[in-house]
């Protein structure tokens, strides 16, 4: 029973933390936006999803912004299960994240699955215009 439990921690591996790797997935430019949070996305080549999290001064001060980071790490953590994996992610905070109630879990993993949908799409896009000049060449 013990072994059927799903793995809720959140691991260093799972971590963006270097300024590149948010680049990387800036400059992948495969986004979805709500009046709360933007989210971006970048394939990564690894078995698990990663995720950073921007929250700037604008959200509001050092304990609101720490508390919305908590909470963001908290939901991923809770809802990674059904988060899609292969994809770095970055969570970029608007100021009326603060006062958003509910289950953030459901919520983010909802935009989670909507961003890699349409990166993929994006991806599958790219290989068949890539697909299709090589063979005019």
């Amino acid at each position: 029973m013990a072994g059927e439990r799903l793995d809720q921690r959140f691991r260093p591996r799972e971590r963006l933390r270097r300024r590149r790797d948010f680049e990387r997935v800036f400059a992948r430019r495969c986004r979805v936006g709500t009046e709360h949070l933007v989210v971006y996305a970048a394939p990564n080549d690894l078995e698990w999803s990663r995720l950073g999290i921007s929250v700037s001064r604008k959200v509001g001060n050092a304990v609101v912004r720490n508390r919305v980071r908590r909470k963001l790490r908290e939901a991923y953590r809770t809802h990674k299960h059904e988060i899609p994996a292969g994809f770095d992610f970055v969570c970029v905070a608007r100021p009326s994240l603060r006062v958003l109630k509910g289950d953030w879990g459901t919520w983010l993993s909802a935009l989670f699955r909507r961003v890699a949908r349409k990166c993929r799409r994006r991806n599958d896009r790219d290989r068949t215009s890539n697909g299709n000049a090589a063979e005019r060449a």
